[in-house]
């Protein structure tokens, strides 16, 4: 019997690539009426209402918080579906995404399936850059040496799986694909599958800003993970380095120099890859210091309640 999936993408500001991601969800080959796709809104401020509107898909909004897992969330809630899909708004999936990774989930001790994250063709240096680098390539986090992860650019669940272990973590901005992938196998006794066949194809970021906003936010996501399974995700001493290396590397008017600065003089692939590194260590650095002053308001609002 073919079960019936939920598509549940979570959409902010993304206009630019959301047609092309709604359009690869229905051009899927896996029948029909056997597919739900959700796309939820998170607030968005640019076009992507319209858009969304403009295809036969199910449109929710959260409004209340704002951030990836909270949408999903939501979309989690009102999925019909026995299976529950995630991609994201800036992701293309491939035409048997669906129909490959039904298979995988045919054993009852199995709970989700992730795929392959690969890049499109790069328009940039950034994008190359990343391609270079592997942002995002899924195969190596199923080497961790705590548990297998898979990032929710390509996952897919039983719907089963949350009804057993609950939802993701509500107000984290990053990280909590991971954590829902090892409550599931630590709690729910359920395996995490990697299969090279159920692949999406991910927009890189296009810019040096895009890089460093997304390094910020997953270095916050990693101290996030540290602080709920006792440094598992990464060592604290690994974390401290970090920060002493990316403080020792930029000061103050180095930061603005790289951030504000146009990079015009550099001619060579090789220096702007540099730079480009020196990027995403810079947003690596700023997240250890909110995440540090988060921690440390947090701790003295409960000691003054």
């Amino acid at each position: 019997m073919i079960p019936k999936i939920s598509i549940i993408v979570p959409n902010y500001n993304d206009a630019s690539k959301l047609s092309d991601c709604i359009q690869s969800l229905l051009d899927l080959n896996y029948p029909k009426d056997k597919v739900e796709i959700i796309i939820v809104d998170n607030g968005s401020t640019d076009n992507s209402m319209q858009i969304i509107k403009a295809f036969p898909v199910k449109l929710l909004t959260e409004k209340d918080v704002k951030g990836s897992y909270a949408a999903r969330n939501l979309g989690v809630k009102n999925a019909t579906g026995e299976v529950l899909a995630f991609t994201d708004s800036d992701c293309i999936v491939d035409k048997q995404w669906l129909c490959n990774s039904i298979k995988y989930l045919a054993g009852e001790d199995v709970g989700g399936v992730a795929g392959e994250i690969l890049g499109g063709e790069p328009n940039t240096l950034v994008e190359e850059y990343q391609l270079l680098t592997k942002a995002l390539d899924q195969s190596k986090y199923f080497s961790h040496p705590y548990y297998p992860f898979a990032v929710t650019a390509n996952v897919i669940y039983k719907k089963s799986v949350f009804d057993k272990i609950g939802l993701f973590e509500t107000h984290w901005i990053s990280g909590g694909d991971v954590d829902f992938a090892w409550r599931m196998q630590i709690h729910g006794k359920m395996k995490l599958i990697y299969a090279t066949d159920c692949s999406v194809y991910h927009h890189h970021r296009t810019s040096p800003t895009g890089l460093y906003l997304q390094s910020k936010r997953h270095i916050y996501g990693a101290c996030l993970l540290n602080a709920k399974y006792d440094n598992k995700f990464q060592t604290i001493n690994e974390l401290n380095n970090k920060l002493i290396l990316y403080g020792k590397m930029f000061r103050r008017n180095v930061e603005k120099v790289i951030l504000f600065s146009a990079f015009f003089l550099l001619r060579t692939k090789r220096v702007y890859f540099l730079y480009l590194s020196r990027v995403s260590a810079l947003g690596y650095f700023k997240g250890l210091i909110q995440y540090r002053k988060d921690k440390h308001e947090l701790f003295h609002h409960c000691s003054n309640v």
